[in-house]
């Protein structure tokens, strides 16, 4: 049963990660480019897609900071802090989307000045992968056969 639970949370996380609204961006974690979003896009987001519950089955009531705590716990997401902290000489105030990030230390969502990387590799669509055998064939053809 705990298998399953898993799966479920893996394909709301796919889900979510596939979603066009949720708003994110790409940073450099650990020498790792990874995909971030911040917590109050995932709360906001979470509001306006109340469908996207739907896949958690049991835990569909859940509230949102419960179901990201969850995906923190099953190691789906991770909390990120920015490695710069202050601001740039010219700058009034700190950029909404960091480049740098670093791993924060607490495994406990927040809403406020929070980000969150997600840990897992997006599953390429068959399409893709047949797209990318073929392309070099084709192109090889057209070259060979003009």
């Amino acid at each position: 049963k705990q298998a399953a639970k898993q799966d479920v949370y893996q394909l709301f996380a796919e889900k979510v990660r596939d979603h066009k609204d949720l708003e994110s961006r790409w940073a450099v974690l650990q020498e790792t480019r990874v995909e971030y979003f911040r917590g109050k896009d995932f709360v906001s987001f979470m509001k306006n897609h109340p469908e996207l519950k739907e896949i958690l089955e049991s835990d569909r009531d859940l509230e949102t900071e419960d179901i990201a705590n969850n995906l923190l716990q099953k190691n789906l997401l991770v909390r990120c802090d920015r490695v710069v902290k202050t601001v740039r000489p010219g700058k009034k105030k700190l950029s909404t989307w960091p480049a740098h990030l670093e791993i924060f230390p607490e495994r406990v969502f927040s809403e406020n000045d929070a980000f969150f990387a997600w840990t897992f590799v997006k599953r390429r669509p068959l399409w893709q992968t047949l797209l990318s055998f073929f392309w070099p064939i084709l192109t090889l053809a057209i070259c060979l056969f003009p």
